[in-house]
């Protein structure tokens, strides 16, 4: 009968987890990130071809706008749209069940670490079902969470490899998964099996694990060979360089009075660990959160403010046990999980940091196995009514404010504008890309544009080069559209429609070149998100001054 008990409520937290990761996924956030439909259209793209946008066979990193990308996620994408056709919850779906997923993993990480009781275990799970950072990240169409499931799965799988050696092999191989799918692990999961390995080098390397461990090493670089045959060219560093603070540690070694040899050792010092502690700050995990409005619920930090108490007191008995088995290995991941983060010049990533989101996990339900052993009953109520209170803040966040005020954030209006253009099939669609984000993506997803079409576009030469030249250009014609910036000396003269963001086109332009606004696309608070005008070359060319032109 207790077995069943148990079973029913792991079953009830399962519910409510998937849930909150698959209601309304098509619509909610609203609009389509840039970053998802280049996901979706190359998803697509290979399912059909072979090819990704670009005629690349099944590349080994997909190119995003002059960046690469691990290839997993989207291959994953390609298979369930294979099944779901194109559609935006066809690109999010993977990383629904990869959070879904996730809850049975740390379920059992907190069951074999066997410092938790079962009350414990349960009250900790459903804490992680309805912490915003796990629900956010399981939302969306990036490849991020799919790497943290893997991460996570292999961070498991090294656990039990303590008592039994042959999951190393397991461990292996999900790490390995993990570094073919985003960029923090291909740095973070390396750092993460040497330190693990000589931490608990006394359990590992016997004589009768030498075996296992070989072959797990030679199935992770099996796995890697991928990453590993473009490892010195352009796309795997270009990323990288883009986002490092090189340009911040320079200036700070050039007012310094020391050497260069000197300062610029200091200087990275200083910028990473300013980076690198910013991740354990209680303010940034559970008062503040993201600053960027694409990567996070509004009004809601990380994790909710009341588990601030439970992260020192989980903290206070990690250190007063430092030489416990289990208090190491949940240390481990806690200071190493932020370290490819804290090299980025972005402050408090919850992107790139989203490994962390499972040691501090643990670190709260260490909280919560303390303090309930203190007062059971009354600690047991209060968590239950700020759980609950917790529930209807993420309920307004997620479903009210989300959709509403991030839509533009989101992408929204691009399947608006798709239907204007469906609208007036023969008319052609000049896209002003001065302030928008790669509009040729977007646009290429809602219309359905065939992938032969959009690989016709590209220089034949780009697939020889795939890996070597990061240069983007976001000129691009399609029928019906080019994406370009408005050139005002020769568009006005042709027969279009020119769209644009509301500072696209101002009410003098408008009046000096007979421009009549025919559409208006607005986001659901009410804000102008794209703006149609139509070129009157006629009436532009009857005017004296501008007849040469014509």
């Amino acid at each position: 009968m207790l077995k069943i008990y148990k079973l029913f409520i792991f079953l009830l937290i399962i519910l409510t987890g998937s849930y909150l990761r698959l209601v309304n996924l098509e619509t909610n956030p609203s609009g389509l990130y840039v970053d998802e439909a280049s996901t979706g259209v190359n998803a697509w793209s290979i399912l059909q071809t072979g090819k990704d946008e670009y005629g690349k066979v099944f590349p080994s990193a997909f190119r995003f706008f002059g960046s690469y990308t691990p290839p997993l996620y989207t291959y994953t994408t390609s298979l369930v749209m294979y099944f779901n056709g194109l559609s935006i919850a066809s690109i999010r779906l993977v990383s629904a069940l990869s959070g879904i997923l996730m809850i049975v993993i740390f379920f059992h990480l907190l069951k074999s670490l066997n410092i938790f009781s079962v009350k414990t275990i349960f009250l900790s799970l459903f804490l992680f079902v309805i912490t915003p950072w796990a629900i956010f990240y399981s939302r969306i169409g990036y490849e991020i969470n799919l790497a943290f499931l893997f991460y996570s799965t292999g961070i498991l799988f090294l656990w039990l490899s303590l008592k039994k050696s042959i999951y190393l092999i397991l461990a292996f191989i999900f790490l390995a998964l993990s570094s073919n799918t985003y960029h923090s692990e291909k740095l973070l999961v390396p750092i993460t099996i040497i330190l693990f390995l000589i931490i608990f080098r006394k359990v590992l390397f016997k004589k009768e694990n030498i075996k296992i461990l070989i072959l797990s090493f030679f199935l992770y670089l099996i796995i890697l060979i991928p990453q590993i045959l473009i490892f010195f060219t352009p796309a795997n560093t270009v990323r990288g360089v883009g986002l490092f603070y090189s340009s911040a540690i320079v200036n700070q070694a050039n007012q310094s009075f020391l050497p260069f040899i000197f300062s610029i050792p200091l200087s990275f010092m200083s910028e990473f660990f300013s980076q690198y502690l910013s991740y354990f700050s209680p303010r940034n995990l559970f008062f503040q959160g993201d600053s960027d409005l694409q990567r996070g619920f509004p009004e809601l930090s990380v994790f909710y403010w009341w588990m601030v108490i439970f992260y020192f007191v989980g903290l206070f008995k990690l250190f007063n046990k430092i030489n416990n088995t289990s208090s190491k290995f949940i240390l481990l991941i806690f200071f190493l999980t932020p370290i490819p983060a804290a090299l980025t010049g972005d402050p408090f990533s919850t992107q790139r940091a989203l490994p962390l989101l499972l040691p501090v996990m643990l670190i709260i339900s260490l909280g919560i196995e303390t303090i309930l052993k203190w007062k059971f009953k009354t600690s047991l109520l209060i968590i239950l009514i700020l759980s609950a209170l917790s529930l209807l803040y993420l309920y307004r966040s997620m479903a009210v404010l989300l959709p509403n005020e991030r839509a533009r954030v989101w992408g929204y209006g691009f399947r608006q504008l798709a239907a204007e253009m469906k609208k007036r099939p023969v008319e052609k669609f000049l896209i002003d890309t001065s302030r928008i984000k790669p509009a040729y993506i977007e646009l290429a997803f809602y219309l359905k544009i065939p992938p032969e079409k959009l690989q016709f576009t590209v220089d034949p030469e780009l697939k020889n080069r795939y890996y070597q030249d990061t240069k983007w250009n976001d000129h691009y014609v399609l029928d019906p559209f080019e994406t370009r910036t408005i050139n005002w000396e020769e568009d006005i003269y042709k027969d279009q429609i020119l769209v644009g963001d509301e500072l696209a086109v101002s009410e003098g332009q408008a009046r000096e070149h007979f421009l009549i606004n025919i559409f208006e696309i607005k986001s659901p608070s009410g804000e102008i998100i794209f703006k149609g005008y139509k070129t009157d070359p006629a009436k532009k060319c009857s005017t004296d001054y501008v007849k040469s032109k014509c």
